[in-house]
């Protein structure tokens, strides 16, 4: 019996208990009774003059106490809606305000966007537009975007069967690649575990979906990309194709010696730089885990040298722990008041973390893409840095994908958290302009742009 990922959970536990949570959150807030139509003022404080981010502060007085949700407003007034092809697809809110005693704040997130066709904030009591607050010309963001691709991670064929159809990535997949081409995407890259356990059947189901679709779809490894039944055999027949034969795509380039790690920058990437890097091993926790090699590394630091003046897109499975305070509360993981958290992070002070921390210092030009954890991104209420930061500005900026087959979601009350299989279904359209890039969280299964997680990047 293995009885590594038994001792890693319980190391990561109590490593928990000692790191605890600073700070308290509030519980939920109910939504006001008897709300009258523009009963709300509603004022807006931006921190920034960059068209289309909406950092800053709101500030609401109502009549009526409890919560109200905003939601962005277009040219008619009505809640933004984005269409493509032949769908239409709804923003959820993008902020909720408690009042309490007729005046209540927010704070908005760093990175939040103001989503395209957006005209103006609407503050919603329960069903009732109860005050709106128009958007200046110059904070309306552009429309004139260069081309877009897909962000998705941990699809995990064979894994989840709440469907009853036995599979229910097979549902997921191609419901999110069916958005993406609605939305005209050039490609997708992914952040790995395409599998359960590794297994051959994994990879032929996502190559027989893939491969209907015109743009490419390439990946990483993830950890459980390097379990038992994994063979680098089946990874180059399925994944990534055009990339590891003699016979290569065009803007596939330094494909490494491993036969994993490559550089794609092609038609389709627009002279955007994207690096694939795959862990080698699904080890945690312990300070002699290795999930990486140092012949990987070295490859990986010549590769962003070689572009460190570029826009560099890097996807690699596992996320990195916060590099100050609370090291559960960084970028793609989160710690509840009741000790729930994701336990297998990249092994803090191991060799490998190390070094790869050390990258992501150096080459802030880059954007890291990972998954792994699964955490939904309205979690973010828990840890504002759960989906994105860049530290202040100290790293790369580093992006958390949900996972696109089961979005985990959790609550104070619970220390384990519960997946959302056929509930959810995430990921991101990333919109890609000469001088930003806007990520615009989508639920696929609900048909949604998730507006809380909707972040400009000015890069």
């Amino acid at each position: 019996m293995d009885l590594y990922p038994i001792f890693s959970r319980i190391i990561a536990f109590f490593s928990a208990i000692i790191f605890s949570l600073s700070g308290v959150r509030v519980g939920p807030v109910l939504p006001p009774e008897n709300v009258q139509p523009d009963s709300a003022q509603v004022t807006v404080t931006f921190s920034n003059d960059t068209a289309g981010s909406a950092a800053g502060s709101v500030s609401l007085t109502a009549q009526a106490d409890g919560a109200y949700t905003l939601y962005w407003g277009d040219a008619d007034g009505e809640k933004l809606t984005s269409c493509a092809a032949d769908r239409e697809v709804t923003y959820t809110e993008f902020a909720t305000v408690n009042v309490q005693d007729g005046k209540g704040e927010t704070t908005l997130h760093d990175f939040l966007a103001i989503p395209v066709g957006a005209q103006s904030i609407l503050v919603y009591g329960g069903d009732t537009l109860a005050g709106t607050a128009a958007l200046s010309e110059e904070k309306l963001p552009d429309d004139a975007y260069t081309y877009s691709f897909g962000a998705l991670s941990d699809v995990h064929f064979n894994r989840y069967n709440k469907s009853g159809t036995g599979d229910d990535a097979c549902i997921t997949f191609p419901a999110a690649l069916d958005f993406f081409k609605d939305y005209d995407v050039s490609m997708v890259a992914m952040a790995g575990d395409l599998s359960k356990n590794g297994e051959a059947d994994s990879y032929e189901k996502f190559n027989r979906i893939a491969s209907q679709y015109d743009f490419p779809v390439f990946t990483c490894k993830g950890n459980h990309d390097c379990r038992r039944e994994y063979t680098l055999e089946n990874w180059q027949k399925y994944i990534n194709p055009g990339v590891y034969g003699d016979e290569k795509r065009e803007g596939v380039l330094a494909v490494a010696d491993n036969g994993l790690d490559f550089v794609f920058r092609g038609e389709e990437s627009h002279g955007d730089v994207f690096i694939f890097f795959s862990q080698i091993a699904g080890r945690y926790l312990l300070p002699t885990s290795r999930i990486v090699t140092d012949a990987q590394l070295d490859w990986l630091e010549e590769q962003l040298e070689t572009y460190k003046n570029e826009r560099v897109y890097l996807f690699f499975h596992t996320f990195l722990n916060a590099p100050t305070g609370n090291p559960l509360m960084g970028e793609g993981n989160l710690l509840t008041k009741s000790l729930s958290f994701y336990p297998l992070f990249f092994a803090p002070r191991s060799k490998d973390e190390v070094r790869f921390r050390a990258l992501m210092e150096t080459y802030k030009n880059v954007t890291f893409f990972n998954g792994h954890s699964h955490w939904a991104y309205y979690l973010q209420s828990v840890n504002p840095n759960l989906n994105i930061t860049d530290y202040d500005g100290s790293t790369a900026t580093m992006v958390h994908i949900s996972s696109v087959t089961s979005p985990r979601i959790s609550n104070d009350m619970t220390l384990l958290w519960t997946s959302a299989a056929m509930q959810r279904s995430e990921g991101y359209l990333v919109t890609v302009y000469p001088d930003h890039y806007v990520l615009t969280a989508c639920d696929f299964l609900q048909g949604e742009m998730l507006a809380y997680a909707t972040y400009i990047v000015t890069k």
